[in-house]
């Protein structure tokens, strides 16, 4: 079983003009930087294999707020994985143990503006939700420190994360106040996701 911190580097609307998008030199620009967690547990159906099957759930979570006259404003976003896939432990390197794994499932994307102020009779709130459940993968590594044969650190993960957006028709307000219907196409998100914790 592992536990351990989440960094998610989630990327925003990429320029799909710029053919270096993914390893360009404004990698992080193109990216918001999300807090979070990262569980897993790997299962060896054969006992002296070095191939197991993971189990990952991570969560990751971006939010801001500002306080404006009576009361305040706030948005939140929220990105969860559930995914599952094989990995490979490398066989016993004295203290270092690195794994390999490939993972696919799904990823759910939250996002929630609202609004509170304050009145006579209370406090009043308005919120907008959007939610998007897509098809998610996951290609990375990572290096196990031993400490003793049941307890290990690991220093680093490291997984590339996309989420493949499907696509969607949403509603825009027009000319006249009349609400045209507009296609948004499939995207990758190509998100980069950064773990350290500890397994046991």
């Amino acid at each position: 079983m592992f536990v351990g911190y989440s960094n998610l580097q989630a990327e925003g609307v990429p320029d799909r003009n710029d053919p270096n998008n993914f390893f360009s030199n404004d990698f992080l620009n193109h990216r918001t930087t999300m807090h979070g967690v990262d569980a897993e547990i790997m299962l060896y159906p054969i006992a002296s294999s070095l191939i197991g099957l993971t189990g990952n759930i991570s969560f990751n979570r971006k939010g801001r707020s500002a306080e404006v006259g009576t009361g305040s404003n706030s948005e939140t976003t929220n990105v969860w994985y559930f995914m599952a896939g094989p990995s490979y432990v490398f066989p016993d390197q004295g203290r270092l143990v690195p794994l390999v794994r490939i993972l696919a499932g799904i990823a759910h994307t939250g996002y929630e503006a609202a609004i509170e102020r304050s009145a006579a009779n209370g406090k009043l709130r308005s919120t907008f939700n959007i939610g998007s459940t897509d098809f998610a993968m996951a290609f990375g590594a990572g290096l196990d420190v031993k400490v003793n044969e049941r307890f290990k650190v690991r220093i680093i993960q490291v997984d590339y994360a996309p989420i493949f957006l499907g696509d969607r028709s949403v509603a825009v307000l027009g000319q006249a106040g009349v609400l045209q219907p507009r296609l948004l196409e499939g995207q990758r998100q190509d998100n980069i996701r950064f773990t350290f914790g500890v397994t046991f």
